[in-house]
């Protein structure tokens, strides 16, 4: 349903993509430079799996490409989606960053969270907590 009314609020299935399809390749991008940093800094931290740095640095260079084509190209469908992601920064500082919160700032915290993780059936494991039946 929200989906839909997202879509519907849009007014456009293909505008929505656009937006969907730059966040996401823009989060893309960024992790494989926090990938580039972290084997530049911290080099003898453990890594599953290791690859060569020709592997991240030329996608990383297409990543380029394509990012600022889109941007050319349609310079407010990004805008929109940077937007869209700016939206999250307040509700990091309120949730995560902020150290010393008044208690009702904590309540409301932990109450939006526990509200998401049943709205999306997503629950994070909790030492000492008997599950219920």
């Amino acid at each position: 349903c929200l989906a839909t009314l997202i879509i519907m609020l849009v007014g456009d299935t293909y505008t929505l993509i656009n937006y969907v399809s730059f966040i996401n390749y823009l989060c893309y991008g960024v992790t494989i430079i926090g990938l580039i940093v972290l084997r530049w800094k911290k080099p003898k931290i453990f890594r599953p799996i290791k690859v060569n740095l020709l592997i991240p640095v030329t996608y990383l260079a297409f990543w380029a490409f394509l990012l600022i084509f889109s941007i050319y190209s349609e310079p407010v469908v990004c805008g929109v989606g940077l937007i869209i992601i700016l939206t999250g920064v307040p509700v990091f500082f309120l949730g995560v960053y902020w150290r010393n919160k008044p208690k009702c700032v904590n309540r409301l915290t932990e109450s939006v969270t526990c509200w998401g993780q049943k709205l999306c059936f997503v629950v994070y494991p909790q030492d000492g907590v008997p599950e219920e039946d």
